[in-house]
């Protein structure tokens, strides 16, 4: 992070909720672009539920002038033996999300079903929460971030969702 970025950066930690001002920092201006992924992956992480503190238009505004990014950046070994690194998909994803019916809609997925499961038996305890798959086009997806000691979380644009198929009930813990 640049050290401007970080200065900003700390400002938006401080602040009583930091989405909220990682947001006015970025509509202001005051971010540069290359430093939004270390930034957003550090507010979204945080949080079990991120957009609670910042509506889901507003992060996808956000995650949307970062452009897509993999945090921590990821290197992909090319044929010709060199690292380049990892690019948004070029063809549609599969991807799955545990929650709640009305909670489907959102914007954290996972690439591995068991990983959303898992997830989504934190959540089973307010209610009925299930495993869901969608098939995703490339350009909804906005960022690929690690949570840490959970896996890799596949941040998407919440609009582009369609055709939510629900595979099975979650069980919570002590079911």
């Amino acid at each position: 992070m640049s050290p401007g970025g970080f200065t900003v950066f700390s400002g938006i930690l401080s602040a009583g909720v930091p989405a909220q001002a990682l947001h006015e920092a970025v509509r202001a201006g005051k971010v540069r672009a290359s430093d939004l992924p270390e930034m957003i992956a550090s507010v979204w992480t945080r949080d079990d539920s991120p957009t609670t503190g910042l509506s889901e238009a507003g992060w996808v505004e956000i995650f949307r002038a970062a452009g897509f990014f993999v945090y921590p950046p990821l290197a992909v070994r090319q044929p010709d033996g060199s690292q380049a690194p990892l690019g948004r998909p070029v063809a549609p994803v599969r991807l799955y999300r545990g929650s709640s019916p009305e909670r489907r809609r959102r914007m954290s997925w996972a690439s591995e079903p068991s990983l959303a499961e898992e997830l989504g038996a934190r959540h089973a305890h307010f209610g009925a929460a299930a495993l869901y798959q969608a098939t995703i086009a490339p350009d909804v997806i906005l960022a690929y971030l690690e949570r840490r000691d959970e896996g890799w979380t596949v941040v998407v644009d919440p609009a582009g969702l369609s055709n939510i198929e629900k595979l099975r009930d979650i069980h919570g813990h002590g079911r």
